[in-house]
């Protein structure tokens, strides 16, 4: 699954690494798309091109309510036992599925890419300014939620649906601390997170504003207030 907002840019680019791997290695997928309210072309130009794939399926909902809610939205439309979310710019090359497939393999119900590992191949790293807040939202977190989690942010996560799907049926969070809220909700009901050393590469074209960054501070404060309580 790949939520998209004005992504007419590089989903096509990303869709083209994406079919050839799976179709090699995973016969039997589907690519659900879930447009944000994009205003550009983003769905248009994907089914342009890729229409003729009857594995892709679009998911829209009208309106940008953030990539939380798009991730939350594709996880409810989604048909398989398994469903990977990863952001449109594939950060991480869709061929580090293999990796979080054999997480799930070994038990975890949730398996995420992490770049704060050793062994993590983090090949283009973020600028000083991004980096340096990453890691201070990661230290806030392991803090006040999550403190055997090293990196929560990463966009590509492999989880098993019926694990999740009530979870996700319970969360608040539209924008980008969804993921700290879903790994959260995951560890309060005893599910299985495993962290998975990836390659990644940052992306320069950020959709990250400074605004967002500080919003998702409060978020945390937010996820232990709503859900530990009520756990």
């Amino acid at each position: 699954m790949v939520p998209v907002y004005n992504e007419v840019r590089r989903l096509a680019t990303s869709l083209d690494k994406i079919f050839p791997y799976m179709d090699a290695r995973h016969p039997g997928y589907e690519v659900l798309v879930v447009d944000d309210g994009s205003s550009d072309d983003t769905v248009g130009d994907a089914q342009r091109r890729f229409g003729n794939r009857p594995q892709l399926r679009f998911a829209a909902y009208g309106g940008n309510r953030g990539k939380g809610y798009a991730v939350r939205y594709g996880i409810e439309q989604a048909r398989g036992d398994l469903v990977l979310f990863t952001d449109a710019d594939l950060s991480t090359p869709i061929e580090e599925l293999d990796k979080l497939l054999a997480a799930i393999g070994q038990g975890a119900d949730v398996a995420i890419g992490t770049r704060a590992h050793r062994d993590s191949d983090v090949r283009v790293r973020q600028p000083f300014f991004r980096d340096a807040g990453g890691k201070l939202f990661n230290a806030v977190v392991r803090l006040l939620l999550l403190p055997d989690l090293h990196d929560t942010q990463c966009g590509f996560k492999l989880c098993r649906r019926a694990a999740v799907l009530p979870l996700v049926r319970r969360m608040r969070v539209d924008r980008f601390a969804f993921d700290v809220e879903l790994l959260y909700l995951a560890h309060l009901h005893g599910l299985s997170i495993a962290e998975v050393p990836v390659i990644w590469v940052n992306s320069p074209d950020s959709r990250v504003r400074f605004s967002q960054a500080a919003a998702a501070f409060v978020d945390l404060v937010r996820i232990r207030s709503w859900h530990h309580a009520a756990h």
